[in-house]
């Protein structure tokens, strides 16, 4: 537990946790993963690429979904609406973590309500 929210009173923790909730936002844009580069090899037997030099980088979304590790192909006109997809989930997912650490130390306290 942060010992920043040791120090803080449950007032205050109740107010810090308000204003964490309240950035919670544009739930319909969540898309978990992280957008990255990657280069590939092509099935043509001579190319440059069975050499080592692959194709692109090119950019895929990576995430954890159904138990399961994958990436997807993001088409270079949606990898910006992707970026802030992945952004805005980000954020929102580190309010929702201190919102998690705040109400374990209001049910440390007794006090979660």
């Amino acid at each position: 537990m942060s010992d920043d929210l040791k120090s803080l009173t449950e007032r205050q923790l109740r107010t810090r946790r308000g204003r964490l909730a309240a950035t919670v936002e544009r739930l319909e844009l969540t898309l978990p993963g992280s957008l990255v580069q990657q280069g590939r090899r092509c099935s043509s037997s001579g190319c440059r690429c069975r050499r080592g030099e692959l194709h692109g980088p090119y950019p895929y979304l990576a995430l954890y979904l159904g138990g399961r590790s994958r990436t997807l192909y993001v088409p270079a006109a949606s990898e910006p609406a992707v970026a802030e997809h992945v952004g805005v989930t980000h954020a929102n997912d580190a309010a929702l973590e201190e919102i998690a650490r705040i109400n374990v130390e209001l049910l440390r306290r007794r006090a979660l309500g």
